[in-house]
């Protein structure tokens, strides 16, 4: 690697033409960031921020408008399309959905193996070894690859899709919120397994969710995103215990706190209204309309990308690196 970092990306930019208009959607609008090897970077914020699209567009499902990706230094948009497809192998992305991302016509075993088979570079019977490996190290057995997706629960089936990313031993993971559609006693299970493989395989997690606590039990450092923008970014620690944007204090404090209303002393930081739309953004800061701390300034001028404290980042025209009061 030569300390180039395994995914880079800077100033990204992706947009969508409303069809029979003239105007674009700005699903992600200027996001820059790098992930070393080995590290779990969590990326979190509401439905509509731009979480699932940015994700797309890490492992090449979606081109990028402005902007740049890199994959160890490598652009996939240099690449032919013959290149891309041995390049994407070591990108994979895993999708919130596990009922979705399998055939329903396919035996798990099917499933798992076809990527191996779509590359051509093993025999059928290699490709169903490989795949029944694979089963095997996410807690699955050779039962349960001659089931067919209905006969599996959420749980088994999103370690089956789990599997079939591993196949074809990717370098990074891009993890859109696997966990979102299970139980919560099934979660942990799943994230264990996430960590455990980690620990065995070296993975780079790219860990993308709406829910704090979770990301920030699994990352090493997280990014709050905001309508298409980042607006703080640091170590998992420090923005969970220690948020500066005003945004990232409201999502904690809208986390559910397992005590009696009576025994709760924090006072939780209510959001008015919802998300603005993403193809007419407001001027200025992002989150402006929403925030209970918005001046004038934040009105006329689009916050700088600051480092605070010692890797965490913000962008907002009042926060300080001692956290904002609550409101």
């Amino acid at each position: 690697m030569n300390g180039v970092p395994l995914l880079q990306v800077h100033d990204l930019q992706v947009e969508f033409a409303l069809k029979g208009t003239r105007q674009t959607l700005k699903a992600v609008n200027g996001v820059s960031f790098d992930v070393g090897a080995g590290e779990t970077f969590g990326i979190i914020g509401e439905s509509g921020s731009g979480k699932t699209t940015l994700g797309r567009a890490l492992v090449s499902l979606v081109a990028p408008t402005r902007g740049r990706i890199a994959h160890a230094g490598v652009d996939p948009t240099t690449l032919t399309a013959a290149q891309l497809r041995v390049e994407r192998r070591q990108f994979q992305i895993i999708f919130q959905d596990p009922n979705a991302s399998l055939n329903p016509r396919m035996k798990i075993g099917e499933s798992v193996a076809e990527p191996l088979l779509v590359t051509g570079t093993l025999t059928r019977q290699a490709c169903h070894q490989a795949a029944q490996q694979a089963l095997e190290r996410v807690g699955l057995s050779a039962a349960h690859a001659d089931r067919y997706p209905h006969q599996l629960s959420g749980g088994q089936k999103q370690r089956a899709n789990i599997a079939r990313a591993l196949t074809l031993h990717p370098r990074l993971l891009v993890c859109d919120e696997v966990v979102a559609a299970l139980d919560v006693s099934i979660r942990g299970e799943v994230l264990n397994l996430f960590a455990e493989l980690q620990r065995e395989l070296g993975l780079t997690y790219v860990f993308i969710t709406h829910d704090l606590s979770v990301v920030a039990h699994i990352s090493d450092r997280v990014a709050v995103m905001y309508l298409g923008r980042f607006m703080e970014m640091g170590p998992a620690e420090s923005v969970a215990h220690a948020p500066l944007h005003p945004y990232t204090q409201a999502l904690l404090s809208a986390e559910p706190v397992p005590l009696p209303a009576s025994m709760r002393q924090e006072q939780r930081m209510a959001l008015n209204g919802d998300i603005p739309s993403p193809v007419a953004p407001p001027s200025g800061c992002v989150f402006r309309t929403r925030c209970p701390h918005a001046l004038p300034v934040c009105a006329e001028q689009v916050p700088a990308w600051n480092e605070l404290k010692p890797g965490h980042w913000v962008a907002c025209h009042i926060a300080q690196a001692d956290p904002l009061p609550a409101i």
